[in-house]
């Protein structure tokens, strides 16, 4: 995902804020993720991409977007909430607080901010969906907020979709290309 955004022609750059501490991709039933999430926590995180701006404006980049997927989508929002950015997109966030986060977002931040969204969505349910929609939508939110919304998948799907699958292949594709418009607007 990285390459295609480097080609749709965007500096990109992804910081190990996992430090080198991935979910493993063929974790079993077993994996503890509770304990996991205690060690990837913001305090752990915010941190790497802190010093990433700070070493990218030192290289003299002066504008920053951020696009965050799941587990990205919490720290694109702190970024957006924290106007570090000038523009954040993500796609089926998790770890967001509801209302709260949305709350921040209307109350500090002057960020254009969008979200992919899926209708079977178990983390990010169409049900904290209506809640960033009645927070952000319909122009409240002034620096600009897009909710797309794809049918007939579930989290995970603008990352981890069946591409065998014409229903998942589209919403993955749709997701991606939403984002880059998005970014190339704001």
């Amino acid at each position: 995902m990285a390459d295609d955004f480097a080609t749709n022609g965007f500096d990109t750059f992804i910081p190990d804020y996992l430090n080198g501490d991935p979910v493993p991709v063929d974790a079993d039933p077993t994996f503890n993720m509770t304990a996991w999430l205690l060690n990837h926590g913001e305090a752990q995180t915010m941190p790497v991409l802190l010093a990433t701006i700070a070493g990218l404006k030192k290289e003299g980049f002066t504008e920053f977007a951020s696009t965050g997927y799941c587990f990205g989508g919490l720290y694109s929002t702190r970024l957006s909430q924290e106007n570090l950015v000038k523009v954040g997109t993500m796609a089926h966030p998790s770890l967001l607080t509801s209302p709260d986060d949305f709350n921040i977002l209307l109350a500090k931040s002057h960020v254009p901010v969008q979200i992919n969204s899926a209708e079977l969505d178990t983390i990010f349910t169409p049900a904290v969906q209506a809640v960033a929609d009645s927070i952000l939508g319909e122009g409240k939110y002034k620096p600009g907020y897009n909710r797309t919304f794809f049918s007939g998948v579930g989290h995970g799907f603008a990352v981890r979709a069946n591409l065998s699958d014409p229903v998942a292949k589209a919403a993955k594709e749709g997701a991606f290309f939403d984002a880059v418009e998005w970014l190339r607007k704001h």
